[in-house]
C-alpha cells in the first residue's frame, strides 16, 4: 500500500514538474522578433504567428487549456468598453433585455458558441492566436479562432458600393502605411456580429478604424477605433497587445467536432 501510494506522490511530483517546464517553455525569457524587421518594400515585417498577451496561450498551453466562464454581470467590463450607458435607444433597451435573459439562462447569446464566425472586431480579441501574412497589396489575417480570416487591402483600393458587396461577418478592409504604422478602415460589418462576449450591438453603418504599430521589438498593439453614430454617443476604442511567437503555429480549429454548447438536436446546452 505504501509502496502503491509513493508511487502515485512521485507521479504528481514529475507531471508537476512537467507542467512547470512546459509553461517556462512556452514564456521565453528573451523576447524573439521577425526577421528581418523590414520587407524589402520598406514596410516592417509582421509575419508570424502572434498570441493576444495575457491570453490563454499566455496562461495554459495544449489540449487542455480551458476558456474561464463568461460572466454577464461583468459585460462592459474589458479594456476599452465603455458601459451600455454608451448606447442609444432602441440598441440600449434591446441590449438590457438580452443581458437580463442571459442572466436568467433563457438564451445562449454566444454565436461563436453555435459555431458562428466571431466577426470583427472580435476575432481580433480572441483567445487563440493570430497568423498575419503580408504579400504584395495586402494583409492578411487569420484567427485560430473560429477561424476566420481578413484581409487588409494596401493596395489603393476603396470600399465597393454598398450595392456591390453584401456585409460580412469580418467587413471589408482596405488600409495605408503611415512609415511602420498600418492605417485600417473597415466597413460593412453585419448588424448581427456582436462587439464583445456580453454581446454589445451595433448598427449597419458601423466603422472600425484600426492602428497597428510595434511600440517595441517583437510586440504588436491594435487600436480599434468603433465609429457608430446611430449606435453609440461616441466614438470608443479598445486596444489589443500581442506577442510574437514563432516557436506555434497556426492549429486547425473545427468548432462542429467539440461543440459542448449546443445538443445532438442543435439546442442550447447551458452549463453553470
Amino acid at each position: 500500500m505504501r509502496a502503491v501510494l509513493f508511487a502515485i506522490l512521485l507521479l504528481g511530483v514529475f507531471s508537476a514538474a512537467r507542467c512547470a517546464e512546459g509553461a517556462r517553455s512556452t514564456a521565453p525569457l528573451v523576447q524573439p522578433v521577425p526577421r528581418p524587421a523590414h520587407l524589402p518594400d520598406g514596410e516592417p515585417n509582421w509575419t508570424g504567428f502572434w498570441t493576444p498577451i495575457g491570453g490563454l496561450l499566455d496562461k495554459n498551453f495544449g489540449p487542455g487549456a480551458t476558456i474561464p466562464p463568461v460572466d454577464p454581470n461583468a459585460a462592459g467590463s474589458q479594456e476599452g468598453i465603455p458601459p451600455h450607458a454608451a448606447l442609444k435607444s432602441p440598441y440600449k433597451e434591446r441590449y438590457e433585455r438580452q443581458l437580463e435573459a442571459a442572466r436568467e439562462g433563457k438564451v445562449l447569446s454566444d454565436p461563436p458558441a453555435r459555431c458562428l464566425p466571431p466577426g470583427m472586431p472580435e476575432m481580433m480579441v480572441g483567445v487563440y492566436g493570430l497568423e498575419i501574412l503580408q504579400t504584395a497589396g495586402q494583409v492578411t489575417i487569420t484567427s485560430e479562432w473560429g477561424p476566420e480570416s481578413r484581409r487588409i487591402w494596401t493596395d489603393g483600393r476603396k470600399h465597393p458600393d454598398p450595392d456591390d458587396i453584401l456585409p460580412s461577418y469580418g467587413g471589408h478592409s482596405i488600409g495605408y502605411w503611415e512609415g511602420d504604422v498600418l492605417i485600417a478602415d473597415t466597413a460593412y460589418v453585419r448588424a448581427d456580429v456582436r462587439l464583445d462576449e456580453s454581446g454589445l450591438p451595433h448598427s449597419a453603418n458601423m466603422r472600425l478604424k484600426e492602428r497597428f504599430h510595434s511600440p517595441k521589438p517583437g510586440i504588436l498593439v491594435d487600436e480599434i477605433t468603433i465609429d457608430d453614430p446611430m449606435a453609440y454617443i461616441a466614438p470608443w476604442t479598445i486596444t489589443k497587445r500581442y506577442r510574437y511567437r514563432p516557436e506555434l503555429n497556426l492549429e486547425e480549429y473545427v468548432c462542429e467536432e467539440n461543440n459542448r454548447n449546443v445538443g445532438p438536436n442543435g439546442e442550447p446546452v447551458f452549463k453553470k
